[in-house]
Parts: C-alpha cells; sequence; structure tokens
C-alpha cells in the first residue's frame, strides 16, 4: 500500500476546460483543485483563449482561490491542431501524467493531445439534454469520442445513468460528485438590513434570487413570468439574477415588456456571492435542464429555502419538503405559487435551509467529493 500511494502521490494532473461564462462547471472544478493538494495531488490548470476573452472570469476567479491558470490558442475558427500543438507543449514541459477534459471542445483537444503525448485521459460529463442544433452536435461529437477515453466520469447519478444507457457497462462510468464547502456569512440582522438597504431593498421587501448563466436551459423566462405574478400578489418583493451570458440582453428585453423593472436587478457576475446570498430570502431555480448546478449548492449552504425543477440530478442533492421543494419545469404559475407560500410561512423556509446545510455538511462535502478524485487517479496511475 505504501508503494501504491508514493506512485500517486508524485502524479502530476491537468486540467483542461473550454468555458464562455462563469459557472457551476467552472466553480466545482476551481473547489476540486483548491482541495486536492492537500491530498498530494498537485494540479495544472488550462483553459482556452477564447475571442473576446469570455474566460477571463473564470481566469480571475481561479487566480483569486490561488490557482494559476494557462492558456491555449482558440478563435471562432476553431484551430484545432494550433490549440492540440499549445496543449502538447504544455503537457511535455509539465510532465503531466494524466490530462483531466471538461466540455466537448476540450475533450476533442485534450483526447488528441493526450494520444500524441501518450498520456491518460480522462472526461467528466456534466449533463445530457436537447440543446438545440449546434450544442446537439457537440453533444453528438461527445458520445464518438467516449470509447477512447481511459476513464469516463459524470457529475451526477442522473447522467452516469444516462450514459451507461449508451452501451457502457456500469463499472465503466464513474461518479464524481462536485461537492461543496459550507461558506455562509454570518451577520446580525442590523447588518443584514443595512446592506440590503444599501442594494436598493426595503426594510418591508423580500429578496428572491437566481444564480445562473444565461443560456435558454436555464428557464430564465419561466422566471421571468413566475415573477409578474408574485408581484402582482405582493408588490413588497424583489428579484436579483446573477450570471453573465449569450442570453442575458433577450432577458433584460423580456423583464421590461413585462413590467417587472421595479422588481428585477440584474446584478451580473459577483466574486462576493456568499454575502450577497445572505442578503435573500429565497432562492428560485426553474431550469429545463441541469447536471447538479453549483449556485443551487451555495443557496443551500447559505441555508436559503430552495425551490428547484425536478431535473438532472437536482433531486440528488434537493431533498422535496426536506431540504428544499421540487417542481416540475416549465410551469410558472407553479414556481410563483410556491414561492408564495414559502414567504408567507418563513419558519417553513428556515427548516428547509438548516436541513439543506445538514445535507451538505454530512453527505456532499467537499473533502469526500476531492478524495474520490484522487482515488480516481491514484487507480489510473497504480493500473500502468
Amino acid at each position: 500500500m505504501k508503494d501504491r500511494i508514493a506512485t500517486a502521490t508524485e502524479a502530476k494532473v491537468a486540467h483542461l476546460i473550454h468555458t464562455m461564462a462563469y459557472g457551476g462547471v467552472e466553480t466545482a472544478l476551481i473547489n476540486w483543485l483548491t482541495r486536492l493538494p492537500g491530498l498530494h495531488y498537485p494540479c495544472e490548470l488550462i483553459c482556452f483563449a477564447n475571442p473576446g476573452e469570455t474566460e477571463a472570469p473564470f481566469v480571475k476567479a481561479a487566480e483569486v482561490a490561488g490557482l494559476h491558470v494557462s492558456k491555449i490558442p482558440w478563435s471562432r475558427w476553431k484551430p484545432i491542431p494550433r490549440s492540440v500543438s499549445a496543449l502538447c507543449r504544455i503537457i511535455r514541459e509539465r510532465k503531466i501524467q494524466i490530462l483531466h477534459c471538461h466540455n466537448t471542445y476540450a475533450d476533442i483537444v485534450g483526447l488528441l493531445a493526450a494520444k500524441i503525448c501518450r498520456v491518460q485521459c480522462v472526461t467528466t460529463l456534466y449533463v445530457w439534454g436537447d440543446f438545440g442544433f449546434k450544442r446537439g452536435a457537440l453533444q453528438y461529437i461527445d458520445r464518438a469520442l467516449l470509447p477512447f477515453f481511459d476513464r469516463i466520469t459524470a457529475h451526477c447519478e442522473q447522467t452516469r445513468q444516462e450514459t451507461i444507457k449508451m452501451g457502457f457497462a456500469d463499472t465503466d462510468v464513474r461518479l464524481l460528485f462536485c461537492g461543496f464547502d459550507i461558506r455562509a456569512v454570518r451577520m446580525t440582522a442590523e447588518v443584514r438590513a443595512e446592506k440590503r438597504a444599501r442594494m436598493g431593498v426595503e426594510p418591508q421587501q423580500r429578496v428572491l434570487i437566481n444564480v445562473a448563466r444565461f443560456y435558454p436551459e436555464k428557464a430564465h423566462e419561466v422566471l421571468l413570468e413566475a415573477m409578474r405574478e408574485i408581484a402582482d400578489q405582493r408588490t413588497d418583493t424583489v428579484l436579483w439574477l446573477l450570471g453573465v451570458g449569450p442570453d442575458q440582453q433577450r432577458v433584460e428585453q423580456m423583464s421590461k415588456s413585462l413590467g417587472l423593472d421595479a422588481h428585477v436587478k440584474f446584478l451580473g457576475f459577483r466574486s462576493d456571492l456568499e454575502e450577497v446570498l445572505a442578503l435573500c430570502d429565497v432562492m428560485v431555480h426553474p431550469s429545463h435542464m441541469e447536471g447538479v448546478p453549483l449556485a443551487v449548492l451555495s443557496g443551500m449552504a447559505a441555508g436559503l429555502p430552495v425551490v428547484a425543477s425536478r431535473v438532472g440530478g437536482l433531486p440528488e442533492v434537493v431533498r422535496h419538503g426536506d431540504s428544499g421543494v421540487l417542481i416540475p419545469p416549465k410551469s410558472p404559475s407553479i414556481v410563483a405559487r410556491t414561492v408564495l407560500d414559502l414567504l408567507d410561512d418563513p419558519q417553513r423556509g428556515q427548516k428547509l435551509g438548516q436541513a439543506a446545510q445538514r445535507f451538505l455538511r454530512e453527505e456532499y462535502s467537499l473533502d469526500a467529493a476531492a478524495g474520490r478524485v484522487a482515488n480516481l487517479y491514484e487507480e489510473m496511475l497504480y493500473a500502468q
């Protein structure tokens, strides 16, 4: 056993990600890497240099967490040979032994580089779904590449089961859940009221929050329709939308057309998410498709009652009636009614939030998640 551990601790692992906007996948990866050094796995972090530097929020968040990020070239023309060459150079210079890929372009470039450099390659799958033609085509490519990876992993049990149905054995697909550390911000009622006032919140107002990239599957239109119903019944309610993404302008226009200017505030990307969550009353997450969104875990860690769609990996972390409330997707009226019920019963909301915190602490810790990742790397190296 000592020899096995000694071999594993010499590992050099690189994570490759193609990121267009900072979100849950990026947060999960940073969380893993900040915890893995304690488990003796020094890791490199590599991302694509996108047009318009859309990777900048991710790079900044990684650097704040103490991680160095290398970049490989990318453009709208998808320069795969140039990207593979740059990645090969990093692999050889840093003596990488395992390359861990996240998302389709990373899978394509990473797998080619790994084969050229003769290093092991693992992919993590986050969610399968109907995302339209372009992203559907990327999913098709991902499916075609899977047999060529040394290891296949999934972010949640739902995605793992869907991958197994594609023809893989149960033992071929490993679950690597994201895990989460409770970093809830604690403040007195007076300080909280003062901070809410600085954000433009009146003493009697209740604050709903949604944290998600602006992509169609995040269902911001469902949330806004629900918010229109909520505001009609409780004029003292406001909604904060946190995130960035290509769909933001459309969502802002919809908010205006629904007459929600006084009730909806777009806050963009926030590096102080934990503090913002501490100022809110209910988290609402009505996505059409999900893996396990880190945004929801953040709300749970903050002790907020969570209203979320019963899709993807969400039922794995939000236990209906115990640590949150699950609702059917694409149902604005049900979202509105559920949120209104929680606003009318703050004691119930408090109990849901406390149960959510217990779940994260006892069953979904970051230490447990990072341990699974480290065990995978050890297994891969020991099998050589």
